[in-house]
């Protein structure tokens, strides 16, 4: 078999780092979810999750943008632009529209952003195939339906998590609109890997990373959504599954643009070699824990445990700017993404690989 597939960056590292997170954890979550779906979520795995990948992930976006000021240099506005807009929009729905409307805006932006990267995700395994053909449309309905189908199946049907404070989805009133993401779903995979092996046997070759992303996704927000029930076998396949690649890809990206003679003059790449990254993992630690404190402090009073015991009664004047200053690095994560993961085709098509 010749393995015809474009790696992100080579098979261990991406079998490893982007694609074994969602494979792993879905294996862990099939083998004990259902002890685990009855489990409240430990402080020490709370500390993991949230610290060491959700947030972690969102300010590794900084390494490829803000803290890289030639990259910075490049789109100064663009980076100056989008946090400011995006704090000051929140300010204002948080304090025209309510809390309950602020977290459902983030919410459902995280949701298309996370729909998103898997997508980004499966366009950089399909490099080099063709464009705009009865395949790529399969492609793209196939990784689509894999994240959206478990997402009205969630709308549709009861679930004991909760993903944000003070957030519910919109309930779907009938179940017809999931019975036909059902059949979308089962016809569209069905039709994907019918065609993947008939390439293989007629070529010689299989797309072993778009295979194996495509599959890997759907058995992870299928069973992290549909399968099980609970907040912890939600939390851990959703969080790992999105952060480590994320946290990979930022660290490989940089890695390789370290390589390029064309960057030899940008001193802040030389921060990507091997050594130094228990370094760059604290740094996200660091930051986490420090927008994590801020959290603990004035509005959630949690984990005093990790954060202390200091707590501050923020009035809701105050709560106004600082719950949409302390979202503003996600969003802006979330804004970003579209900007800074592109492939050009050729000229022929700019695909928008939304990726973190």
């Amino acid at each position: 078999m010749r393995v015809a597939t474009p790696w992100i960056y080579s098979s261990k590292f991406d079998l490893a780092a982007i694609i074994g997170p969602p494979v792993v954890i879905t294996a862990i979550v099939l083998a004990w979810g259902n002890k685990l779906a009855k489990l409240d979520t430990p402080p020490w795995l709370w500390v993991f999750l949230v610290l060491f990948i959700d947030v972690a992930h969102v300010y590794s976006s900084l390494f490829r943008t803000y803290f890289d000021r030639e990259e910075f240099k490049r789109r100064k506005s663009l980076y100056l632009i989008v946090p400011t807009v995006t704090w000051l929009g929140g300010i204002g729905i948080y304090a025209i529209l309510g809390p309950v409307v602020f977290w459902s805006c983030v919410a459902y932006f995280a949701i298309y952003h996370f729909v998103r990267q898997q997508y980004g995700f499966l366009m950089l395994y399909r490099r080099g195939e063709p464009v705009g053909d009865l395949g790529y449309r399969l492609d793209q309905l196939a990784i689509y339906i894999a994240t959206v189908y478990p997402l009205v199946y969630w709308h549709t049907y009861s679930r004991n998590f909760q993903w944000f404070s003070e957030f519910e989805v919109i309930r779907i009133p009938w179940v017809w609109p999931e019975y036909i993401c059902r059949a979308v779903y089962v016809l569209a995979l069905g039709a994907f890997l019918v065609r993947e092996l008939n390439r293989w046997r007629v070529t010689g070759s299989l797309n072993v990373g778009k295979c194996l992303l495509l599959f890997a996704t759907a058995a992870a927000w299928g069973t992290g959504i549909i399968l099980f029930n609970g907040d912890l076998t939600f939390s851990l396949i959703n969080i790992i599954s999105h952060g480590i690649p994320y946290m990979a890809l930022i660290w490989i990206y940089q890695y390789r643009k370290r390589s390029n003679s064309a960057h030899s003059e940008n001193r802040f790449l030389k921060f990507f070699q091997l050594k130094y990254v228990p370094f760059y993992i604290l740094a996200l630690v660091v930051l986490a824990y420090f927008e994590e404190g801020i959290w603990d402090w004035f509005v959630w009073r949690e984990h005093a445990g990790i954060f202390g015991s200091f707590h501050w009664n923020a009035t809701n004047a105050v709560l106004v700017v600082l719950i949409p200053l302390l979202t503003m690095p996600q969003v802006t994560h979330y804004v970003l993404d579209a900007y800074i993961w592109r492939v050009n085709k050729k000229g022929k098509e700019e695909v928008r690989a939304v990726i973190g």
